[in-house]
């Protein structure tokens, strides 16, 4: 009887073992809802596979660094562009495994009820990186707020606007801090997506301040939040696994149900 249960243990500390290696587990970086629930949504579905998740919490500042120097195996914060700017930056090969979700990216007003009662010298608070901002400006473009310089689109500046009709001023802001610069200035005008979109109590608004939201069209659907790995790991049996669990009917479900606020799934 001990001999069989000192076999029975020695097997399922080796099963144990196995499944905790390095190996099969997959690290991945997130920063921001929903993405660390998405990932407790697929744990155990994954782990049926074989792979255990470990998530990373990310700063944003630093967002691909660790995955370009092979710390982490893929992260779930960006889209396209923000991506090929990391790439270009720092001669790197990183991928867009899979598109996850396309974000609303919505313009917020607290005071003006139409485009029409925006009075002319309004301030407007903006995202200050190079891959938001024109997609703002992008956005404001198509409202008629400003027209931008022709040709131009995922690369504009503030320097592109060829006509400014209202007299907007513009202040740019990191992601994280757009929300308190807009309400510090009585929650006028600003561009945020909803998952940064906060309260004065820092809790996550709800729709009752947008304006307008972007139109979704062949242009802002590049924009979808991805998973991203490198280039040399795209075709890892474990990469391959993750992605068939991250685009199930499960997880599609979950989004709509969950964060149907802010996104529509891109898969």
């Amino acid at each position: 009887m001990k001999k069989l249960l000192l076999i029975t243990t020695t097997i399922l500390l080796g099963l144990l073992t196995a499944c905790t290696s390095s190996d099969d587990v997959l690290k991945i970086g997130v920063n921001f809802y929903p993405m660390p629930e998405l990932l407790d949504l697929i744990e155990a579905d994954l782990l049926e596979k074989g792979i255990k998740i470990e998530q990373v919490q990310m700063d944003y500042n630093v967002l691909n660094t660790p995955l370009n120097n092979g710390e982490i195996d893929g992260n779930m914060v960006q889209h396209q562009y923000f991506m090929e700017f990391f790439n270009k930056a720092n001669n790197a090969e990183l991928v867009i495994a899979q598109p996850i979700y396309h974000s609303y990216f919505a313009l917020y007003s607290g005071v003006y009820d139409t485009l029409e009662d925006i009075p002319n010298g309004t301030t407007i608070y903006v995202p200050e990186d190079v891959v938001n901002l024109p997609r703002a400006l992008i956005l404001l473009d198509s409202l008629g707020l400003i027209t931008l310089k022709e040709g131009i689109d995922v690369t504009a500046t503030l320097d592109d606007i060829e006509s400014n009709p209202k007299s907007l001023v513009f202040e740019t802001r990191s992601l994280g801090t757009t929300s308190s610069a807009y309400h510090s200035d009585g929650s006028k005008l600003a561009i945020m997506y909803p998952t940064y979109a906060r309260d004065t109590n820092n809790q996550l608004m709800d729709d009752s301040q947008v304006l307008e939201y972007e139109e979704l069209n062949d242009l802002t659907k590049t924009y979808a939040i991805s998973f991203v790995t490198r280039k040399d790991n795209l075709n890892d049996p474990r990469i391959q696994t993750f992605i068939e669990i991250l685009t199930s009917g499960k997880v599609r479900t979950w989004l709509e149900t969950n964060y149907g606020w802010a996104a529509t799934p891109a898969f």
